[in-house]
């Protein structure tokens, strides 16, 4: 059970900081920043978290403050991961 939790925070953690990797990025970025490979694979590789947020709270969040969202949901996704892995005994800490 320790390696599926290990995994899952892994891939979360990759997410998250992807994310953090890309709003540098785009920060760095002149211009249109979709001409960037490196952030066309930011973009692609955050696709399966923004994708819902942008259907769920599109029209209500605007476009350049979604990233905190995402970020606030995968973060808040790592620490609930662990208090459910902890509360059911499932991790075992030494």
């Amino acid at each position: 059970m320790l390696t599926f939790y290990t995994l899952l925070q892994y891939l979360l953690a990759v997410l998250m900081w992807t994310l953090v990797g890309r709003g540098i990025l785009r920060l760095m970025i002149p211009g249109d920043p979709m001409k960037n490979p490196v952030y066309k694979l930011f973009s692609w590789a955050l696709w399966p978290v923004l994708a819902p947020l942008r259907a769920t709270l599109g029209r209500v969040v605007p476009e350049s403050h979604l990233g905190w969202y995402a970020f606030a949901l995968l973060l808040a996704l790592r620490f609930g991961l662990y208090f459910l892995f902890y509360g059911q005994g499932w991790l075992v800490l030494p």
